[in-house]
């Protein structure tokens, strides 16, 4: 919606999403040939990480990759620079939006004895200075800026040049095995972006969403008063959530596991496993396991994400067997597959045993 926004930040976002989307189709495209001759003749290790880290050190003779990655390192710590001055330039008209709709939305509950875990409060996502809660509207910044105005035109991290991030939100949230769920649990509800999509999936289901971060719950509930849905929002860590035992008919997440540690994706697991009703669903959408991406370069350019736009447990996200993860917790029927193009969003959904 991009509220508040004016000549300054229209400016800067245009720059950035032009570049992302030249940079990400234009000089990746080349990389990716590059990529393709330098492996003429050459035997690559075995192992998925080393056949990677291979190919990374292949494609440091590539000017055309050395480029791509200045420039998607340069929109990454421009991003979050750019929407505060966006702010800064229209937030009367933004705490005015957040003023009017105080009311409308459903409700949030603070807990205000969470002790967030130090993955979380100790991480800088995507570059963001501070982290998820570095401003007192990083919710707002990040979805009505940063991912409305430049993720959503394509060329950053998984979202390639031309593909809309709110098209694949919205057809991984079709992946329910069933037409219709009572009540559905987001965990990581972040802002409401996913929330929408299966808001809209599934009209008649009352949506519940548990986050770590107060701006983006807070966002997250304007993002419900937008589009007159009533949500039940809870500050909560995914591993430990305030509801009871087989309370949800589906428990969901929308890129949340790549950016926990591997450990705590087991315990958010388990944890949605208790919450969800006996013969009820889970479903997982998310970056594609490396054995899945449509190439080797695609392999390198995601990987790349790990050390250089902090996205630290990325790698270990991406190396693991989501399908045996989900049956680890308990989960049976097992499936996962590719719902877009790359295989992206990449789908694993489950169903607990009646």
């Amino acid at each position: 919606m991009a509220t508040g926004l004016k000549q300054r930040g229209r400016a800067n976002f245009n720059f950035l999403a032009d570049l992302a989307a030249w940079s990400g189709k234009e000089l990746q495209a080349k990389a990716a040939h590059d990529l393709d001759v330098l492996l003429d003749g050459v035997e690559l290790p075995g192992g998925e990480q080393q056949r990677i880290r291979a190919a990374a050190a292949l494609l440091e003779q590539s000017q055309n990759y050395t480029w791509d990655r200045f420039y998607t390192r340069f929109s990454g710590e421009r991003q979050f620079l750019a929407a505060r001055e966006a702010y800064d330039d229209g937030c009367d008209i933004v705490e005015a939006e957040y003023a009017a709709n105080a009311d409308k939305g459903g409700t949030i509950v603070f807990d205000p004895r969470l002790v967030p875990p130090k993955y979380w409060s100790e991480t800088e996502f995507h570059l963001a200075p501070g982290g998820w809660e570095g401003h007192e509207r990083m919710g707002f910044m990040i979805h009505d800026y940063v991912y409305d105005l430049l993720f959503a035109t394509g060329g950053i991290g998984a979202v390639k040049p031309g593909e809309s991030f709110a098209d694949q939100r919205f057809t991984a949230a079709q992946q329910g095995r069933a037409e219709h769920y009572d009540r559905i649990l987001e965990m990581g509800i972040g802002t409401g972006r996913y929330a929408c999509a299966i808001q809209n999936a599934y009209p008649d289901a009352k949506i519940s969403g548990v986050d770590l971060g107060r701006t983006e719950l807070e966002h997250a509930k304007l993002i419900a008063a937008r589009n007159g849905f009533e949500w039940d929002l809870r500050q909560a860590a995914c591993e430990a959530t305030p509801y009871e035992d087989n309370t949800f008919d589906l428990t969901t997440a929308f890129i949340l596991l790549h950016e926990v540690p591997v450990p705590a994706a087991k315990d958010i697991l388990a944890e949605s496993f208790r919450v969800t009703k006996a013969g009820g669903e889970i479903l997982i959408a998310d970056v594609a396991p490396y054995r899945y991406q449509d190439s080797l370069f695609r392999c390198v350019v995601l990987d790349w994400e790990t050390e250089n736009r902090d996205e630290p447990f990325w790698r270990g996200a991406l190396l693991q067997d989501r399908a045996q993860l989900l049956r680890d917790a308990g989960f049976v029927d097992v499936e996962e597959f590719g719902v877009g193009p790359g295989n992206y969003p990449w789908v694993t959904r489950g169903v607990k045993p009646a």
